[in-house]
């Protein structure tokens, strides 16, 4: 009768599939993060940029329509029909240059994978000068 030789591979046949199986969940995770995470960042860089377009246009404007187009003209990597403008704040008299136009536009849509969360909501806030 012949004796098997063993060696240590067959003793630890199998142990890396099960570490992979642990280790593969919080890696897939991580990277679901990371994209979702880089999403939400690229919306509110856009939210922040619609709301100075639109800030800008209301102050040498003072009209709410141009510069709602503006705004959304200024973010064209997300779904402009998303945005809403609120030109509570944006007053531009006539007599006062030194004041203000302030415009706040938030983003309310759905998130990248719903990982964490169906939707996401993000505000920016743009202020400009009267007059330009």
């Amino acid at each position: 009768m012949k004796r098997r030789q063993t060696n240590a591979d067959d003793k630890e046949r199998g142990a890396v599939a099960v570490e992979f199986a642990l280790v593969a969940p919080v890696l897939v995770a991580l990277l679901i993060g990371i994209v979702e995470f880089s999403n939400a960042y690229n919306i509110q860089v856009s939210v922040t940029q619609a709301s100075r377009e639109a800030a800008r246009t209301m102050a040498i404007t003072k009209d709410t329509a141009k510069a709602t187009a503006a705004g959304k003209a200024g973010a064209p990597s997300i779904n402009s029909s998303l945005l809403s403008f609120d030109y509570s704040a944006a007053t531009c008299p006539a007599t006062s240059p030194a004041s203000n136009a302030l415009v706040k536009v938030t983003y309310t849509g759905p998130s990248l994978t719903g990982f964490f969360g169906s939707s996401l909501s993000v505000t920016g806030k743009g202020a400009m000068q009267c007059g330009g």
